[in-house]
């Protein structure tokens, strides 16, 4: 997540609830309820990204900042993507490249979901919350996504770089949709979900196009999440707003002041992140993007 930011509070809604329970004989992962890879898988991104573990043999990331360890955070995503069947691709613009991913529709319209997070991080530290966090909700979506039978759009899974620098990948890549003449239905891009400090497992939208918000206020009281929906532009989501595009940035309550006291510091570490949290905001997430696919 970039530094600047418009604090402007515009509507609450929802109230938690307990997520729904998986009978016996649940598939291996359901959107609200069992999801029995969530958990281990999550860790796995958040610790790689975030220097917990080595990101390959030998190599363990202090932040993801310079060229050397973006490339590697790269080589990574790539590889990840590859193992859950994708054909990953960079996207390489003038100053960096971003990690991209398509899971083709089954039928229905060519109106693009775009699913998005940023990989850099600043210097200060090693990024776990901002935005491996953000990864791990890509990541998860992409493995579970790829299961559903039927799909009315097609779907993009995107990992921008240089953020931090001032949403230069989100624009580089919304300037190849532009180029494309894609049509874009909605951008649902993750930013920052690692923290809950009064556990009211509140998730913020961020300048939220009005029907994307209605998808996640539908959802929220079956995931247990209430949505507050608030005026904040400095995530990936803005350059998609700024091109006339839906879209939403998602998350924890960074305007609303119930967020992590570890952003942009050294201590923005894996220990310090609250993977219960980041699962129920991916349950949600799961949940709006499979109703999306979904939808005509």
């Amino acid at each position: 997540m970039s530094k600047l930011v418009v604090p402007l509070v515009l509507v609450a809604c929802g109230s938690p609830q307990a997520a729904i329970d998986a009978p016996p004989d649940a598939p291996e992962c359901t959107a609200l309820a069992e999801c029995v890879w969530l958990d281990d898988y999550q860790r796995h991104i958040v610790g790689s990204l975030a220097g917990e573990r080595d990101i390959t043999p030998g190599i363990r990331l202090a932040h993801r900042e310079s060229v050397v360890e973006r490339d590697a955070a790269r080589a990574f995503l790539l590889a990840e993507l590859s193992a859950l069947g994708y054909d990953a691709q960079r996207q390489d613009y003038a100053t960096g490249a971003n990690v991209v991913a398509r899971l083709e529709a089954t039928g229905g319209d060519d109106r693009l979901i775009v699913v998005g997070a940023h990989f850099d991080s600043v210097p200060e530290g090693p990024g776990a919350a901002d935005n491996a966090t953000g990864v791990a909700i890509v990541l998860a979506a992409a493995r579970y996504l790829r299961d559903v039978p039927v799909r009315q759009h097609p779907i993009a899974f995107v990992m921008f770089d240089e953020e931090e620098l001032g949403l230069v990948g989100s624009r580089a890549y919304v300037r190849s949709l532009i180029q494309a003449q894609a049509r874009v239905g909605a951008a649902h891009i993750f930013d920052m979900l690692s923290f809950d400090g009064d556990r009211d497992r509140t998730v913020e939208l961020w300048s939220a196009s009005s029907a994307i918000a209605a998808q996640y206020e539908r959802q929220g009281p079956a995931a247990g999440t209430p949505i507050v929906r608030v005026a904040f532009s400095s995530s990936d989501h803005q350059a998609f707003l700024d091109s006339s595009m839906a879209a939403t940035g998602i998350g924890e309550e960074f305007v609303s002041g119930d967020h992590t006291p570890h952003y942009h510091m050294a201590t923005d570490t894996y220990a310090n992140v609250d993977f219960g949290h980041l699962a129920t905001v991916t349950h949600l997430a799961l949940a709006v993007l499979e109703a999306a696919l979904a939808a005509p």
